[in-house]
């Protein structure tokens, strides 16, 4: 998400937060964007992991594209049965919900996905 995720992981960055060096960032305009084929096609390119972070959902819903994040929350709700016919751990994929002050949160995150793909090990698909 361009406006909550990518600005909190912007200014993670210039307050010195760190997170792991294996991590590529990808930003999208929305999350509401990004499909479950984008995904699938990640995965079978080898990408070991992938977290996707959007605007929060609730009472102070902010998404610049109106319902964004919860388009994705109901596509991403089908990516466990992609994982399944693809033999991928469902820990490979995780979904996150990102305020623009989450500055010291997201790195976290980030490092505890980096954890979990380190736990599983890479992605079988890579050559």
């Amino acid at each position: 998400c361009e406006n909550d995720a990518y600005p909190a992981l912007d200014m993670a960055g210039m307050t010195k937060q760190e997170y792991s060096q294996w991590v590529r960032i990808i930003p999208v305009r929305c999350l509401g964007s990004v499909s479950t084929i984008w995904i699938t096609d990640a995965l079978n390119s080898g990408f070991d992991g992938i977290i996707l972070a959007g605007c929060q959902k609730g009472e102070n819903y902010q998404c610049h594209f109106v319902r964004g994040s919860e388009m994705a929350h109901v596509r991403m709700s089908k990516i466990d049965d992609t994982l399944k016919t693809l033999n991928l751990e469902p820990e490979r994929v995780a979904t996150l919900e990102v305020a623009i002050t989450d500055i010291q949160r997201l790195p976290a995150e980030i490092n505890k996905m980096a954890a979990v793909i380190e736990e599983i090990g890479m992605s079988p698909f890579k050559f």
